[in-house]
């Protein structure tokens, strides 16, 4: 665990010792195990509106199965057109980037995404690598609106990531 929060203190330049595991679920569709998700944050996470107001959090990602990058891109897409987290335009013009980043997931791979909205910026991680980043003033509030808008896909999910399942 201490290797986690390392890397997480080196990555945002935040010298906070409290980064800490807030909660962890699953992630299932129909009868099949996709991930397990991991929030990771410096202090527990903070939603006003249902969007996050942390300085920095980040979802750690165990795939559970083999998962196209296709298929996470095009899940995202939906969800965030699904969810009117920002201007139709603007999310194809981000899906079109997320091409150019997110990989192919194998079953035990972990993926990280890193989110700094005070930088208005989405760090994606291969494990430890950095994959590639994206800037936008409004994408880490849609993005994160995949896993926290009080109307996401997996309310389960939500509830465990924040620590109230």
């Amino acid at each position: 665990m201490q290797a986690i929060k390392d890397f997480l203190t080196s990555q945002t330049g935040n010298d906070s010792p409290d980064w800490q595991q807030q909660g962890s679920g699953i992630l299932t569709w129909s009868v099949f195990s996709i991930y397990r998700a991991t929030l990771w944050t410096a202090g527990p996470l903070k939603l006003h509106e249902s969007q996050p107001s942390n300085t920095a959090f980040a979802l750690q990602f165990e795939y559970l199965r083999n998962v196209s990058a296709d298929y996470i891109i095009d899940a995202s897409q939906r969800e965030m057109l699904r969810l009117d987290s920002a201007a139709d335009t603007a999310i194809a013009q981000w899906i079109d980037q997320l091409r150019t980043i997110i990989p192919d997931a194998g079953r035990g791979d972990l993926l990280w995404i890193l989110f700094l909205p005070e930088r208005q910026e989405v760090c994606f991680y291969n494990d430890e690598q950095l994959l590639g980043s994206l800037v936008s003033s409004e994408f880490p509030r849609a993005f994160a609106d995949i896993w926290f808008h009080q109307q996401c896909h997996s309310p389960r999910l939500r509830k465990q990531l924040l620590g109230e399942a």
